[in-house]
């Protein structure tokens, strides 16, 4: 057999064993112990392998073996990792949760609309600032002045529901964006908190989520508190309040920055006709 014709059938050879391989995949052991072989197969019998590359080469697919058993073996301690997450999340069902963010639903009930309880907490002494309510579009639908904040108190914002105009805006997500500022301009950090009731358990892209009452989808790893939802007069449960304990909102870890983008033009001062949100200063969990 000529040179040229051995190799043209080593690449055949090679290019097959590639082929059969999922598209767009790296090479695995069995091609690493392909390219071994028939390098062996073919090398001049007058200048064979020497035995201490040939020794090396066994070593390397060795130590490959090894971390392709081990990156399978994590991958399925992951799979199984997540799984019980989910599993342990399902106790969460119908329990109130304080999670982290800025994420607020709306849902409209035999005529009634609850709103997610939004708290914040400021880690410097704000002179100023805006609070803006937009959609899954972006589109600011509500904004309003924050006047002086000092720092470390909590501040418990309950939309209404209500835009600008005071129209009924549809059920769905929003977020709500906090821009404040101190006495030097500074934009000041804020810590941000959701308080719902867990509706169900999501795993998505190897992460657990929550879904909550207002239809918003969090990270499991977000929630820092779990209550029993609170029981009105009527026997009912409600969720469109806080019930997070003293220790649940620490306006020091600065979690949540300034939106420095929020909407300034739109904002309103609160009317009496009962489109008022709530940002006054309130103890933690109130």
């Amino acid at each position: 057999m000529s040179i040229s014709s051995a190799i043209t059938q080593v690449n055949n050879e090679f290019s097959a064993a590639l082929a059969s391989q999922d598209k767009g995949s790296n090479l695995d052991k069995d091609s690493f112990l392909l390219l071994m072989v028939t390098q062996l197969k073919y090398q001049d019998p007058l200048n064979p392998m020497e035995d201490t590359e040939y020794i090396a080469q066994l070593a390397q697919f060795s130590s490959l073996e090894q971390l392709t058993n081990l990156n399978t073996g994590m991958e399925s301690l992951t799979a199984a990792t997540n799984n019980q997450q989910m599993i342990n999340a399902t106790s969460y069902i119908g329990k109130q949760v304080s999670i982290s963010g800025n994420s607020i639903g709306m849902t409209t009930t035999n005529g009634v609309t609850s709103v997610s309880s939004f708290r914040y907490a400021f880690n410097d002494t704000v002179v100023n600032g805006y609070l803006s309510v937009k959609d899954a579009a972006g589109n600011t639908v509500y904004a309003e002045e924050l006047g002086l904040k000092s720092a470390g108190t909590t501040f418990e914002f309950n939309w209404n529901g209500r835009n600008l105009k005071g129209e009924q805006m549809p059920d769905g997500v929003y977020t709500v964006n906090l821009a404040a500022y101190n006495s030097s301009g500074e934009a000041v950090l804020s810590d941000q908190v959701v308080d719902a009731t867990v509706t169900g358990v999501v795993n998505e892209g190897g992460t657990v989520y929550i879904g909550l009452d207002g239809g918003q989808l969090m990270p499991l790893a977000d929630v820092r508190q779990v209550t029993e939802p609170k029981v009105v007069s009527n026997g009912t449960t409600s969720s469109g309040s806080s019930s997070a304990d003293d220790d649940t909102l620490s306006a020091g870890d600065g979690s949540s920055s300034a939106d420095s983008n929020s909407t300034g033009s739109d904002s309103t001062a609160a009317g009496s006709d009962g489109t008022t949100a709530d940002s006054g200063s309130t103890a933690p969990g109130a």
